[in-house]
């Protein structure tokens, strides 16, 4: 009995890594709304006009059908969605625009971002899309370190992104070194080889989020001037999408 429990618990772990991943089960498809996640009327703290479009699959992407002379997959939590600034403003979409203005070619961002994302849902979403999608250079600005993706329990095939804690985890699990010296690093790896295997250019931050600062919630850039007043505003957005540039235009 305890072989069979242990072959259907990794079953479902392995249904759940593998499963779908281009729909988006935080995001609504093909649709526009005023307001995600943090950012809610009865939080906003800028008086500001502001759109979320997803795309086909819930993304705030372009069209993944959408195939262009230079295509960039972009991948990261609330940052990298643009969670509290327009479509335009967020890094992956002023990175689009400098590297059109670069090149005179047509560019394509395909972002793979969800809010509360994990470093694991990087790799994995990554892994799972990067031979349809095809891209020419993979950016990825990392989640904090503290959040994993783990099954929702033993019998679900979903997986869900969590929070490390003290009151939640082994003591192994909450142990800031293995954290940024194995996970981190594992995830790092694991990214860059799938993007060397597949022909892409791997670029990503190299910030390490602290344990502390994330068990504590502030985790966020001391530019919290997004219309929520806890994430990003645009020149933040600015400034990361110059990073990424600049280490693209080194390759074009």
């Amino acid at each position: 009995m305890w072989k069979q429990n242990t072959f259907l618990h990794e079953t479902n772990i392995r249904t759940s890594w593998e499963q779908e991943l281009f729909y988006s089960k935080l995001y609504p498809p093909n649709a526009t709304v005023d307001w995600v996640d943090t950012d809610k009327p009865e939080d906003a703290i800028y008086e500001k006009d502001i759109k979320y479009t997803f795309n086909e699959y819930g993304f705030r992407s372009d069209s993944f059908d959408e195939k262009s002379d230079i295509n960039i997959l972009t991948c990261g939590c609330s940052h990298t969605v643009g969670v509290g600034v327009n479509q335009h403003e967020a890094w992956p979409f002023v990175l689009k625009e400098l590297v059109k203005k670069h090149t005179g070619k047509t560019v394509s961002i395909h972002n793979l971002a969800t809010s509360g994302a994990s470093p694991d849902y990087v790799v994995r979403s990554i892994y799972k899309t990067i031979k349809t999608l095809n891209p020419d250079y993979v950016c990825v600005f990392w989640p904090p370190i503290t959040r994993l993706e783990i099954p929702y329990d033993m019998n679900d095939k979903n997986l869900t992104q969590t929070f490390v804690k003290n009151s939640d985890f082994p003591k192994a699990f909450v142990n800031e070194h293995w954290l940024q010296d194995y996970e981190y690093v594992k995830n790092l790896v694991l990214v860059n080889a799938v993007s060397e295997i597949n022909n892409a250019k791997f670029i990503s931050n190299t910030v390490i989020e602290s344990i502390v600062e994330n068990i504590e919630g502030d985790y966020f850039p001391a530019d919290s001037t997004g219309r929520d007043g806890l994430h990003p505003g645009p020149e933040w957005h600015k400034t990361g999408a110059e990073f990424y540039f600049k280490n693209i235009k080194e390759h074009l």
